[in-house]
């Protein structure tokens, strides 16, 4: 027993030894926290607020006729309109935003320059129309229109040409080609009202910034307009009016008027109204020369005026010619792989006139165009120039097909003779009759030579009043 005692130490001491050299020399101990991938935090995302650094908040409020367009400030991204707007908060005294883009698929993209930068607390207003990207086709344009209207603040009351179709944002479709009459309405703003012109296949915007009404009581004044010939649009600073006769009430201080009549050039003058008063414009309406021609067709095809060439339909659709003579005028146009189109369009002065032209495809098997109707049209006197939507058409008696089911407006002209227009419906597949009378132009009634009988009776008197002087003296 006195013998094992130091082998029993021997190996207690051995077995201690090997259980500490794998924690003093295989793993030595770390004195730094190893790299967790897992609890590492990300690095943050930045936002559009941490890009503008700097004090203060504004807004750039951009409208859009169309949801999910995507907004850019200078080529960076934004977010994408929903209920036709989209606010982005931007810092004043950051970086000033240029451009202003709005784009998405199958739409032409929209791009602008951003006014001023917003105060703080401030918003700033930029309005954008999207267009659908127009496709080369052999099947006729959209005949009908849109109004897309949102007013400046939102909610106000939309009317066109004086019935209600309903509170802003509203858009308003199916609208024949025209100029229509548009008014935006809210409590305790000034009422907003313009004329907007809507093209076929296009959505015309009205974006009205309603003002707030002013602190009653102010006095106001009156200006009576009259125009020679009456009928004439009247413009209060941009704002359709009415037309002459027409009385305007304003308040104190410059404004200026513009009146327009088909026909007529422009008046335009500035009048200084004052709280209290009444006043009078009386104005005398000066003829047109010249008119406009909006021609509706397949981009890319070029377009002839008289045999010169005016250049070619832009991506739009749509190439508006300015200053041309009124009168009749051959238009042409033409585009590879296409049949030409040619028509006599008469001008009307100072008047913009639509004109759609429908390519149809060259070759032994064209596309096939949709059911059409026509007009069989007599005249008294016959013979006169026949004109359908202001297209020559030929001379009367005629009878033509070809003509798009609708509405269209038949004009006859002939020398010494008042222009004869109505408007009349088509049917597809029918012929619709026409019989039109022209009035001659009114000229003045000669004084009626004095009778015979007059005639003997003077002589028979005279030559009494001679006899009786005679036996006088």
């Amino acid at each position: 027993m006195k013998n094992t005692s130091p082998v029993l130490l021997l190996i207690l001491v051995l077995c201690a030894l090997l259980c500490i050299a794998p924690v003093t020399g295989l793993n030595p101990v770390l004195t730094e926290e190893p790299f967790n991938p897992v609890t590492e935090p990300p690095t943050p995302f930045p936002t559009t607020e941490s890009i503008h650094v700097g004090g203060g908040k504004g807004w750039v409020d951009v409208y859009a006729n169309i949801d999910g367009a995507t907004v850019y400030f200078d080529g960076v991204p934004q977010g994408s309109i929903a209920g036709g707007i989209l606010s982005v908060a931007v810092t004043p005294t950051a970086t000033p935003v240029r451009t202003v883009r709005v784009s998405k698929s199958g739409y032409t993209a929209w791009s602008g320059q951003l006014s001023r930068m917003p105060s703080s607390s401030e918003h700033v207003q930029v309005y954008a129309t999207l267009n659908p990207v127009p496709t080369q086709t052999t099947v006729p344009p959209e005949r009908s229109g849109v109004i897309y209207a949102h007013s400046s603040p939102a909610g106000a009351k939309i009317s066109m040409n004086g019935n209600t179709f309903g509170y802003s944002p509203v858009t308003i479709p199916d609208l024949a080609p025209g100029t229509y009459s548009m008014k935006a309405t809210l409590s305790g703003y000034m009422t907003d009202t313009r004329l907007v012109t809507v093209f076929a296949g296009q959505t015309a915007s009205y974006y009205p910034v309603l003002q707030p009404s002013p602190t009653p009581p102010r006095d106001t004044g009156t200006v009576s307009v009259t125009s020679s010939p009456d009928h004439a649009l009247v413009f209060v600073d941009g704002n359709y009016q009415g037309k002459t006769p027409l009385t305007v009430t304003l308040f104190p201080g410059s404004h200026s008027f513009r009146l327009s009549l088909s026909g007529y050039t422009d008046y335009t003058t500035t009048v200084y109204v004052n709280g209290g008063t009444a006043q009078n414009l009386n104005t005398i309406m000066t003829p047109a020369v010249y008119g406009s021609v909006s021609i509706i067709s397949m981009p890319g095809a070029t377009v002839f005026l008289d045999s010169n060439s005016q250049g070619t339909i832009p991506p739009s659709g749509t190439l508006t010619l300015n200053n041309i003579a009124n009168g009749n005028h051959l238009f042409k146009l033409t585009y590879p792989g296409y049949n030409d189109w040619i028509n006599t369009i008469y001008v009307i002065p100072n008047t913009l006139v639509p004109v759609t032209a429908v390519m149809t495809t060259a070759g032994p098997n064209p596309t096939p165009v949709p059911a059409t109707g026509g007009f069989s049209v007599v005249s008294t006197p016959s013979g006169a120039e026949f004109f359908v939507d202001n297209l020559f058409r030929g001379y009367t008696p005629a009878t033509i097909d070809g003509i798009s089911p609708g509405q269209h407006v038949v004009m006859l002209k002939y020398t010494g003779y008042l222009d004869s227009t109505t408007t009349t419906s088509v049917s597809s597949g029918q012929i619709t009759p026409l019989a039109l009378s022209l009035q001659p132009v009114p000229t003045p009634t000669p004084g009626s030579a004095p009778s015979p009988v007059i005639i003997i009776g003077a002589l028979v008197a005279i030559s009494a009043i001679s006899g009786i002087l005679r036996r006088r003296s």
